[in-house]
């Protein structure tokens, strides 16, 4: 089996002072989060989310994503015919559709 890691990551990166800029705008009188993020095209969870993130100390420190996006492709592998072969009691194409579910969703 190949593992490809596919295309650009879609999220956009806020910087420290980007993140610190809107919290500010959202304390100004009149201001609500729903306007700030309307604005500058945030989501407004990000705006309750970011001061949580600031009390426990962690605003400026960037995250790594745990799940990239991956193409798998599969690979003939050469059956040796001296390993007993898996009695299997699904058909062939069942059994493929499984192993690429299973693929997908567990972490590799």
């Amino acid at each position: 089996m190949q593992v490809n890691v596919l295309g650009a990551e879609r999220r956009r990166r806020w910087s420290y002072d980007e993140k610190v800029r809107l919290l500010e705008e959202t304390l100004q009188a009149g201001e609500t989060v729903c306007g700030v993020a309307r604005r500058h095209g945030v989501a407004h969870s990000l705006l309750f989310t970011w001061p949580r993130r600031a009390r426990q100390g962690w605003l400026g420190v960037d995250f790594v994503p745990a799940l990239v996006p991956v193409e798998i492709t599969p690979v003939a592998a050469p059956i040796s015919s001296d390993a007993p072969q898996p009695a299997s009691s699904l058909p062939a194409q069942r059994a493929s559709a499984d192993s690429e579910v299973i693929a997908r969703t567990v972490p590799i």
